[in-house]
């Protein structure tokens, strides 16, 4: 089973991404043909998403997207390069490429926990905020670990929702998952001022 592990910056992501990629091709056929992991991939689909990852990782996103549509284009085993691919097409601005991607990652594998939050950010940057938000709270529940999910999700409910008691939750989930962050603390204490002065817990 491929392994998710929730770090705070989005450029590690994609590190974590191409690991779990490649843990699903390192299984050898029984028959000794070509080698094929877990999720059916095979080490000519492992290259072919390495070189994609390194042409994303040079910011040559064209070249990466391509390389990226080739590889989606032959095999939808894995929801790992749909979602780098739409993580390329958000860098350069085709947030409609980038949802396009994130659904066919979410056929593949509904609970996802990347591609849930990728798209709940882009549902809140297309105003679609309470959709955001139901996802967002899906996602914690299934994966109440995930720091960024609470983050986001404070995120949402403190800037476009102004619902403070919301926001004040999910900061202190993220702040306890990542007591090291002094911004989130800051987050915390301004947020249990203002829910107070509302009159609230």
């Amino acid at each position: 089973m491929l392994r998710y592990f929730f770090l705070k910056n989005k450029n590690a992501f994609v590190a974590v991404l191409i690991a779990t990629f490649l843990l699903a091709g390192c299984a050898t056929s029984p028959g000794g043909g070509s080698r094929q992991g877990e999720a059916g991939i095979s080490e000519d689909d492992v290259a072919l998403f390495q070189s994609a990852m390194m042409k994303i990782e040079k910011e040559d996103y064209q070249q990466g997207i391509a390389l990226l549509n080739e590889l989606t284009g032959r095999s939808r085993q894995s929801a790992v390069p749909f979602i780098n691919l739409a993580m390329a097409y958000k860098k350069q601005g085709d947030n409609d490429k980038a949802e396009e991607n994130l659904l066919l990652a979410l056929e593949i594998e509904p609970k996802n926990p990347v591609a849930n939050n990728e798209y709940a950010i882009l549902l809140r940057e297309s105003g679609r905020f309470d959709e955001s938000r139901a996802l967002y709270e899906k996602v914690i529940t299934w994966y109440p670990n995930f720091a960024m999910a609470n983050r986001n999700l404070g995120v949402l409910c403190d800037i476009y929702l102004r619902d403070y008691s919301c926001a004040l939750e999910a900061y202190r989930a993220y702040s306890a998952l990542l007591p090291d962050d002094e911004d989130a603390r800051m987050w915390v204490s301004d947020l249990e001022w203002r829910v107070k002065q509302q009159g609230g817990g």
